[in-house]
């Protein structure tokens, strides 16, 4: 039965393959940068004015910064071309498959029509305003997002429209083309795919241009990889004037099904024939497929699929928004393959084409998104709901033929109550024009919790969609929270995680999870970044800007603290960071893959850049972080054997608990388990070999009291699993430290203390270590130790104050807590400053957790060689054995010798919102961990590691406490 349709503006039917009847734009336009936005008034859209003016040439498709430094605003951009005679007559459309962001066209100058959005493809009409066998001209006027600077152009002001992060990816980025077609066409063609019946739903909208009833033939054929014709359908049908719908169901005999193992894929061809003539055609491959939630487990194409998914943002390193070559997109998409993720998370930018095409046809599932709420952008105007709706639209409506895309994503970690309020209806309308897809309306359920939609179901589900981000350390404290991450708190008490903090925001206790964000970061090797882009890049795009700016910045830092002479080449710095990433990586999903009710996880990032530049597990370039990618593929193997040593840094005489897991997507098997402990001077100090079933899903597979009586020193675990033909399955090593009593020699000296929670005097006493309470006229020659307390209050600062003169006068002060001046939370704006040591300790500028610890960006705590550290691994970033003392706060730029410190970075510039985007990260900064200054006559020694929280429950707490005892008794 035929219906009419509603034309939806700016939506045209596009193939995969450009047919006979298309004729390529690309290539060399001219274009005129109109910087002061007078082109309009002086009418440059009108050829004989263009000509006349200062214009240069472009190539299509390019982001325009690629050819005027950082440029945004009005660009005219012209081109010139011949159509065919033949075509007279004949329907002509001019496609688009993106100009970024409102753009106005002009042919002959005669006007065509506008367009507003930066990310998907359109089309116009124009055969009453081409000129048949003869050159024409067509000029387009492009307004950019407005990223950097307060122009305000035809209503658009700064950052008040959709926009990316990677790039302003201004004007005509991707292709163009101009096509030509028969007075009764297609305007759409939708494939459902249905692996319950094994047939696909062709849903194919007709245009019939004519103002009287024709007769049209309508052929479906459906091809195999070969291309034989494998399953067809023709029929005659009466085509009304305007819109006319028609509806086939066809039957696919023995049906291959598309996955990430077979990525098989169809090719169909619809034929729209008039009078025995073709009067239109069009072709699109597509996969039989079926992405959806059974039983609480995703499944593809009716079995149980754990996702592992990789973010993406789809940055490059000169073409930007564009991948440079497709080399280089099958390069990216291959390595995110070869390191076992079975997902990529595009995000917040919809993928081009090229790259779909790669995705549908190297097997990789990938999530549809959209480039609306990218982290509070575009910011809240009377536009935005019209914003939204407009990019959700356009983005399914071009992109729900492709088999790769099995979600759709509308929202991220919404903050506004307008989202919060569209969050429904804009699922109710991605329903409306795609009913065989997943909707999940928010990533990261930051609204009111995360809701899915499943394919064909017009009601959501409740489902937890987690972000979080560790940093550096995967304590077992933070361990344990992956472990409770959505579980009941009867579940909590049967894993002994009572009270044990979980993840994720507006998460419901045993539901569904998915872990959609996590991940730690480094630094891309600058050094050899930058000579890439010295031999092949373009010097103004700021990729190019912000490595070499990095790269110098790092340098000075390292210099300014004294670092350098630990890391000479600062490469090795950049190498060890991405040592530190791989491991934090690799114990976060190890941990998230423990958890029974979480059911996959997405690791920021494939690629790092933007001010996200260390979070990538490949470079700009598509070089992979070799450390991190090959950890971080170890983690994501079908089958894994996570090892725990709790605790982790242990007391010889108290011994530890050996644990180890298998996890595994396979059926199962028979398998025979080696577990192994080696000392660090090589001895076999444990062994078990023993056979057990590896088991679908989660297994223990021993769980062993150590004794570590006679242990001391640095250990490893290594793990073995052979199958029944003995080969290796799986293997995985975790180290830890054994400290005897001899190591842990009680310091014998005079010192005094000053405390406030009693946790240091009662440790002193608990070990017999003597001590005098701190008074003002105390020996100058009596070092003092100062507590920790619960809160900054008055009397704190009192004994702050005295304690500043006992130092003045030649006393020696050690702070165990530095309660300075907080540099305000994750989003508050800073501008750091040098600060001199004599507003110590209150007035030092202080780094909080999220800075400290690094969430996604690397932040290197560097540990020298010093006393204070005796005993204890140095001249390293701080990971292992200090991962329980490691602090949360640091002293931020400050003056003094520097014992241990923290090198990191904005993660944009003084980390102002309006600056958050392509220029890339802020400055490079230093903080101290462990400082040393003179005051006065005297000296000050301060600490942020966790030493008073760790006091008899980690023996590097101890040690170093009775090494800083030590050093400043002398």
């Amino acid at each position: 039965m035929l219906v009419i349709f509603i034309q939806v503006l700016g939506f045209s039917c596009n193939s995969q393959t450009k047919p006979e009847n298309e004729m390529s734009l690309n290539g060399e336009w001219d274009i005129i940068f109109d910087d002061t936005n007078q082109g309009i008034s002086e009418d440059w859209y009108k050829n004989d004015v263009y000509e006349k003016q200062n214009f240069r040439k472009i190539n299509v498709p390019s982001c325009w910064e690629e050819y005027n430094k950082n440029y945004e605003g009005v660009g005219f951009y012209r081109k010139k071309f011949n159509v065919p005679k033949s075509w007279e007559g004949k329907i002509i459309e001019l496609n688009f498959d993106a100009v970024n962001y409102k753009s106005e066209f002009w042919l002959n100058d005669q006007v065509v029509g506008f367009h507003e959005g930066g990310y998907t493809p359109f089309s116009f009409r124009v055969d009453n305003l081409a000129k048949m066998g003869e050159e024409n001209t067509l000029v387009i006027r492009v307004i950019s997002p407005i990223i950097l600077t307060d122009k305000y152009i035809d209503g658009l002001g700064r950052q008040e429209v959709p926009m990316w992060r990677g790039a302003i990816t201004g004007g005509v980025w991707q292709p163009v083309s101009i096509k030509v077609k028969g007075t009764i066409g297609l305007k759409d063609v939708f494939i459902e795919p249905k692996i319950d019946t094994n047939t696909a739903v062709f849903n194919i909208e007709i245009e019939n241009t004519e103002i009287t009833t024709e007769q049209v033939e309508v052929t479906v054929n459906i091809l195999s990889k070969n291309r034989e014709v494998i399953a067809s359908k023709k029929g005659n049908i009466e085509s009304f004037p305007g819109m006319n719908a028609l509806n086939w169901n066809i039957s696919i005999p023995n049906a291959t099904y598309w996955s990430p193992n077979n990525p098989f894929l169809y090719k169909a061809e619809v034929t729209i024939k008039k009078d025995g003539e073709v009067s239109d055609q069009w072709s699109h491959k597509f996969g039989m497929r079926e992405f959806t939630v059974v039983n609480d487990q995703f499944h593809l194409n009716g079995k149980s699929i754990y996702l592992k998914a990789a973010f993406f943002e789809g940055l490059y390193p000169t073409k930007l928004g564009y991948p440079d070559s497709r080399e280089m997109a099958i390069k990216e998409i291959k390595l995110a393959k070869e390191a076992g993720f079975n997902m990529i998370r595009p995000w917040r930018k919809p993928a081009p084409k090229m790259w779909l095409d790669l995705c549908d046809e190297m097997g990789v599932l990938t999530v549809g998104s959209l480039v609306v709420e990218c982290m509070h952008r575009p910011i809240s105007t009377p536009r935005l709901p019209f914003v939204v709706e407009n990019e959700l639209r356009k983005t399914i409506l071009s992109n729900r033929n492709r088999t790769c895309i099995v979600q759709w994503e509308l929202f991220n970690e919404i903050n506004r109550p307008i989202l919060a309020q569209m969050l429904n209806s804009m699922s109710v309308l991605a329903r409306e024009l795609d009913p065989t897809r997943m909707i999940l309306d928010e990533s990261g359920g930051w609204g009111e919790g995360a809701n899915i939609f499943l394919p064909f179901e017009r009601t959501s589900k409740k489902f937890n969609d987690i972000h979080h981000y560790s940093g550096s350390q995967v304590d077992e404290k933070e361990f344990d929270g992956y472990l409770a991450t959505a579980q009941t708190n009867k579940k909590k008490e049967a894993l002994g995680l009572q009270g044990v903090k979980s993840y994720g925001k507006n998460v419901v206790p045993g539901m569904m999870s998915y872990i959609s964000e996590l991940g730690y970061g480094s630094t891309p090797d600058l050094i050899s970044n930058i000579k890439e882009f010295e031999s092949k890049g373009n010097p103004i795009v700021a990729p190019s800007i912000y490595h070499k700016e990095l790269n110098d910045g790092y340098i000075t830092a390292l210099k300014k603290v004294g670092f350098d002479e630990i890391y000479p080449n600062v490469q090795d710095f950049y190498l060890e960071q991405q040592k530190m990433h791989g491991i934090a990586n690799k114990r976060m999903i190890e941990a998230t893959r423990l958890n029974d009710v979480v059911k996959g996880y997405c690791v920021h990032a494939l690629v790092g850049g933007d001010w996200v530049i260390g979070a990538g597990l490949l470079d700009l370039w598509r070089n992979p972080k070799t450390l991190v990618y090959d950890m971080t593929m170890e983690a994501n193997q079908e089958q894994i054997t996570p090892i725990r040593i709790l605790p982790r840094n242990v007391y010889g005489e108290k011994g530890a608990q050996l644990e180890v897991y298998g996890v595994s997507e396979l059926p199962n098997e028979h398998v025979t388990v080696s577990v192994k402990i080696i000392s660090e001077n090589g001895n076999e100090v444990f062994n078990k070999v023993f056979d057990k079933i590896f088991k679908n899903g989660i297994s223990t597979f021993l769980m062993d009291q150590l004794n570590t009586n006679n242990w001391k020193g640095a250990h490893i675990v290594q793990v073995e699993v052979k199958n029944v033909s003995g080969k290796v399955i799986s293997n995985n090593s975790q180290s830890f430290d054994v400290f005897s009593k001899e190591q842990l020699t009680i310091p014998k000296a005079k010192i005094a203390v000053m405390d406030f929670d009693n946790k240091l005097t009662s440790f002193l006493d608990e070990k017999g270590i003597e001590f005098i309470p701190f008074r003002p006229d105390l020996d100058k020659n009596i070092p003092v130790l100062v507590g920790i307390t619960a809160k900054k209050d008055a009397k704190y600062r009192a004994s702050v104050e005295s304690l500043r003169r006992y130092a003045q006068e030649g006393g020696y002060v050690v702070f165990f807590e530095v309660l300075g001046e907080q540099m305000g939370g994750p989003e508050d704006p800073i501008i750091l400053k040098d600060t001199a040591t004599e507003v110590l300790p209150l007035g030092a500028q202080m780094f909080g957790k999220w800075p400290t610890r690094g969430g996604w960006a690397a932040k290197s705590h560097v540990v020298t060689n010093h006393p204070v550290f005796k005993g204890l691994p140095t001249e390293m970033i701080m990971h292992g054995v200090y991962e329980n003392v490691h602090p949360d706060v640091a002293l931020a730029k400050q003056e003094g010798n520097y014992i241990a410190g923290l090198i990191g970075y904005d993660h944009f510039p003084n980390k102002d919102r309006m600056r958050r985007h392509f220029i890339g990260p802020g400055e490079v900064w230093w903080a101290a961990d462990v400082m040393e200054t003179p005051f006065g006559n005297g000296k000050m020694l301060l600490s942020t590691l966790r030493i008073i929280e760790f006091l008899d429950k980690d023996p590097v707490a101890e040690k170093l406490l009775y090494n800083i005892i030590n050093y400043i008794s002398k």
